[in-house]
Formats: structure tokens, sequence, C-alpha cells
């Protein structure tokens, strides 16, 4: 090899980070320029909702046909056609004159997010396949850094550079690094991707294993993971115009959610480190889910009270459920093969329920002319997910060990 091995991961790291960094602001920059886009548009509040919606979609359905799409074209390039496809999309979206071609863009941005997230784990684990918590490690963290910068910041440029169209344009100058840097890293990779790419052709069978659609268990996984992003998903839809509306905390909107996603990310990675070598972690799940809807109830029943430490609560457990739930398919599976299956499971099944969430939050928001019913919904879930804790539990450690799954976490 030209390179060393340390050299590959480090530029592969630094590669993996710019992208990840590129696929959440495209959704969280709405949440803090929401009411601007509602205004230029008239949208209701159950409209305005698909902007996060459409993108939870998206992630469901296009993780069942990205693997189809990278083995014709090749996973480099699909990576890098999926961040062109969001690039031009979100320029396309800032620049939209009717709400229909506002939604149609957004339907484009969610394809390239679903499309470039979901082949990271495969390249992951054909290249760096002993360094994959490693990898994917750091490709959580770039999600959450790409999620936190948009929340704090897009609130800001909106109000200082000339509104939500340059707030929400502006962050597709992400997609354009993350093209470069992944066609870089793909030029440093061509050959060792060309030579393994005949000798893993017998590992194809692995996809026989098919999904778990007749397994309770597998729907168990999903449903709990599916409703944890109901909550998140919500959350990143409404949170800041919420609390600028119910004039709770000293927060700016912007900060709010900024707020939230980055106590997100700190309780993501602070559980992983603490939860990653436990056998049977539903007594962290039900901590989770518990202080989740304690911070619910708090914003449900009593918002001006303490908002502002409730929302910490709710991305505290938010954050810890989302690592927690990205383990339950290594919990219940033997196989590398068998692992991968329920992880696509999860992530179909999940993001179509958390595209609910936005949805029946905005819907509620109509309908009930305030913010009570739309908390109590997402304090009534964060209850039901700690009831059904009980029942996430592992597969008995008989013989041969889980393997990690290697699909995309988010």
């Amino acid at each position: 090899m030209p390179e060393s091995t340390n050299t590959k991961k480090a530029a592969a790291a630094i590669a993996l980070l710019i992208l990840s960094v590129a696929l959440r602001p495209p959704i969280v920059s709405i949440g803090p320029v929401l009411d601007s886009i509602q205004r230029s548009f008239s949208l209701s509040y159950t409209q305005a909702s698909l902007l996060t919606a459409i993108p939870d979609i998206c992630m469901g359905v296009f993780a069942l046909v990205a693997p189809g799409v990278a083995r014709r074209f090749g996973t480099d390039n699909a990576v890098v056609a999926a961040l062109a496809l969001l690039c031009i999309a979100m320029i396309a979206r800032a620049l939209a004159g009717s709400a229909a071609v506002l939604l149609v863009c957004t339907v484009f941005a969610g394809i390239g997010i679903a499309i470039s997230g979901s082949l990271i784990g495969g390249w992951v684990k054909k290249h760096f396949a002993r360094d994959a918590s490693y990898f994917m490690g750091i490709y959580s963290a770039g999600l959450s850094v790409g999620a936190t910068v948009a929340a704090s910041s897009s609130g800001y440029i909106a109000h200082s550079l000339g509104g939500w169209r340059v707030a929400v344009a502006l962050w597709s100058a992400l997609c354009i690094t993350a093209i470069v840097s992944w066609r870089k890293l793909a030029h440093r990779f061509q050959l060792p991707e060309t030579g393994e790419r005949e000798q893993r052709q017998p590992a194809k069978p692995a996809a026989a294993a098919g999904l778990p659609w007749t397994r309770i268990d597998a729907w168990r996984v999903a449903i709990y993971f599916g409703a944890s992003q109901f909550i998140v998903y919500a959350c990143f839809a409404w949170l800041a115009s919420s609390s600028a509306e119910m004039n709770i905390g000293a927060l700016s909107p912007g900060l709010v959610l900024g707020l939230f996603t980055c106590v997100f990310a700190l309780s993501s990675f602070g559980m992983g480190m603490k939860a990653g070598h436990s056998s049977d972690r539903r007594g962290w799940l039900g901590l989770a889910s518990a202080i989740t809807a304690l911070g619910l109830g708090g914003l449900a029943f009593a918002p001006t009270a303490f908002p502002v430490p409730c929302i910490v609560l709710i991305a505290i457990g938010q954050g810890m459920c989302f690592t927690l739930a990205m383990t339950l398919p290594l919990d219940n599976t033997h196989t590398p093969t068998e692992t991968n299956a329920w992880s696509v499971f999860m992530l179909f099944v999940g993001y179509l329920v958390a595209a609910l969430g936005p949805l029946s939050f905005g819907f509620l928001r109509d309908r009930t002319d305030g913010y009570f019913a739309s908390y109590l919904m997402l304090f009534l879930v964060a209850v039901a997910i700690t009831s059904m804790v009980p029942l996430l539990r592992p597969l008995s450690q008989s013989g041969s060990k889980a393997m990690p799954a290697m699909s995309e976490p988010r």
C-alpha cells in the first residue's frame, strides 16, 4: 500500500466527520425560522410540520433503496450523487416561490440525506470492520455537531443576513465541502476497493437473511426506536417556535433548540461510554424514558415554571434513548447479517413512526390554539415507551455473542 493504515484511518475519520456535519442542518435549520416560512407561504401548523416530517419519511423509505443504488453505481458514486442532490435541493428550497415547490424540494433533500447517510455504515464495514464503533461514533458526533450549529445560528443568520431563505440556503456550502472531501477519500481507496470487490463478492448471500417482519421482538425494538424519534423530531420542528409563542425561558428560540441539540449530543455520547458493556440495558432504557417523560410533563402542565430545566431533561433522556436504542439490534441477534437486517428494519419502521411526530404536534396546535395538547401527546408517548421497556429483554447469551450493527444510526 502506498499509504499507511493510520494515514488512511485519519483521512477517513476527517471525511466522515465533514460528511456527517452536513446531513442535519437541512432538517434542523428549519425550526428556528419556521415562523417566517409559515408567514411567507401562509402555511398552517400541520403543513409547516411537513418540512421536518418529509425527511423522516425519506430516511425510512430510502434506507431500503440505498443498498441497491450502491450496488448499481458504487458506494462512493452514490454518496457523492446524493450529496449533490441534497445541495441542489437546499438551494432550490430557499428560492421556492410556492408552498408546493418548497415541499417538493424538501422531498429531494430528504432523499439526498437518506441515501448518503444509509450507505455510510456499509462503507465503514467494508474498509474498517475492526474499528466500526470508532468510525460510527465519529459519524454520530458529526450529526450532533451539525444539528447544534444549525439550531443555534440559523435564527441569527436569518435576522442578520436577509431572512429565512439565506439561513436555509447557506448550509448547502457544507454539502459542497463534503463532496470534495469524499471524492478525495474515494480516490485514496479506489485501488483497494477494486481488488476487494471480487474477493468479497461471495458475501452477497447476507441479503438472504431478510427483514424480521414476523418477529414480535423486532417490532418492539422498531416501535421503541420510532417512538423515541417521534419525540425528538417533534422537538426539532417545534421546540423553538413553541418556546417563543409561549414566552418561556430567557433564551432566544434558536438558542433553545441549540441547547436541546447540544445536551442531546453530550447525553448520547456519555450514555455510550457508560452503558456500552451492559448485558441488559433495560434499567438504563427505563431511566432514559422516565427522564424524558418528566421533562415533557413539565412543559405540558407547567410550561412557565422551569422551562429550561425541562428542555434539558428532555434532551438528556432522548440522548440516552438514542444511543441505547441503537444497541437493541445488537442485543437481539447473533450474526452480522441478522444484525444488519434488524437495523434496516428498525430504521425503516422507526423513521416512518418518527415522521408522525412533527405532523401530530402541528396538527394539535392547529386544532387547539395552544401547545398544551401537543406537549401532552409527547408526554404520553414518553410514558408509553417507559412502560414497554420491560418487554425489551435481550437475546439469551447462549453461545455466540451478538455482533454490532453497521447501519446508519440516525
